[in-house]
C-alpha cells in the first residue's frame, strides 16, 4: 500500500501533526547531525508503554523515532490499549507497518469530526488524551492513525514553549516546512476507518510495497535527498 498524504489531508478539517516510526533500537544521531538535521538529544521515555524516543521538528510538522526499552511493559500496554509498538518495530513481521500519523484539526476550522467516526477515550492518568478508530488501532499492516487534541497539537507546543523553534526547529540544512508524505506498506486495498475515509476524499493513493516513509520538505527547492534505510530506518528525506 503507498498511502500519499498531504499536510492538509483535508481542505477545511484535519492536518498532519506528527509522525512515527518504530525502529528495533535507538537511532544513530550523527547520521541526521552529519546531514544537518538537529535531533533532540534527550529521549522523551513513555515508562508504562516500554518506549523512548527521539525527535526532529519542524516549522508545520514533527517526525518521532520510537523503540522499545522495556519489552514486558510495552506488551502490557499493548494487551491494554491494542497500541502493539513491538509488532510494529518489525520484530514479529517484517510486513507490518512501523508509522503512526497523528492529525490535528486545522486551526481555521471549527467543523465537527463526526463524519471521520473517531472514538475518543480517555486512558490512564500518565497519558495523553487521543482518539482512535478502534480497527485502525488494531491493523498492523497499516498505518496507526489517530486525532490529536489541540491542546498536545505541535501549535500550542509552539506557543507553550517560545524557545522551541530557535532551539530544535533551526536544521544547519535549512529544512523548513513539510509539504508531502508517501507511505508505503505491505497491506491489501481494505483500508479501515479513518485511511479509508481519506482516501475516498481523495487523499490517499494505494499501491503494494515494502514499508517506507518519504516525507517531502520546502516542496524540494533544494533537490537533495537524505535516505535513512542505510541506518535500518524506512526514511527517505527529499528537500
Amino acid at each position: 500500500m503507498k498511502t500519499l498524504l498531504l499536510p492538509s489531508v483535508n481542505s477545511s478539517l484535519l492536518e498532519v501533526d506528527h509522525v512515527f516510526i518504530c525502529v528495533e533500537t535507538a537511532p544513530e544521531l550523527g547520521f541526521f547531525a552529519k546531514k544537518g538535521l538537529t535531533v533532540t538529544k534527550t529521549p522523551v521515555k513513555q515508562p508504562e508503554r516500554g518506549t523512548a524516543s527521539h525527535i526532529i521538528f519542524f516549522e508545520n510538522f514533527y517526525l518521532e523515532f520510537i523503540w522499545v526499552e522495556d519489552e514486558l511493559a510495552a506488551e502490557i500496554y499493548a494487551v491494554r490499549t491494542g497500541i502493539d509498538f513491538l509488532a510494529r518495530t518489525g520484530c514479529y513481521d517484517a510486513k507490518n507497518s512501523p508509522f503512526g500519523i497523528a492529525l490535528r484539526q486545522q486551526s481555521r476550522s471549527r467543523q465537527s469530526l463526526d463524519e471521520y467516526q473517531f472514538r475518543y477515550s480517555l486512558p490512564g492518568e500518565s497519558e495523553l488524551l487521543l482518539s482512535f478508530s478502534s480497527d485502525n488501532l488494531v491493523t498492523q499492516r497499516e498505518p496507526l492513525c489517530f486525532v490529536i487534541p489541540d491542546a498536545i497539537a505541535l501549535p500550542r507546543l509552539k506557543r507553550n514553549f517560545p524557545n522551541l523553534q530557535d532551539q530544535w526547529m533551526s536544521h544547519p540544512l535549512g529544512l523548513k516546512k513539510m509539504t508531502g508524505i508517501e507511505i508505503s506498506a505491505a497491506c491489501g486495498n481494505n483500508l479501515t476507518q479513518p485511511l479509508a475515509l481519506l482516501s475516498q476524499d481523495g487523499v490517499v493513493q494505494i499501491e503494494s510495497g515494502s514499508p517506507c516513509i518519504q516525507l517531502t520538505f520546502d516542496n524540494r527547492v533544494q533537490r537533495g535527498i537524505i535516505d535513512a534505510r542505510k541506518i535500518d530506518i524506512p526514511l527517505v528525506l527529499k528537500f
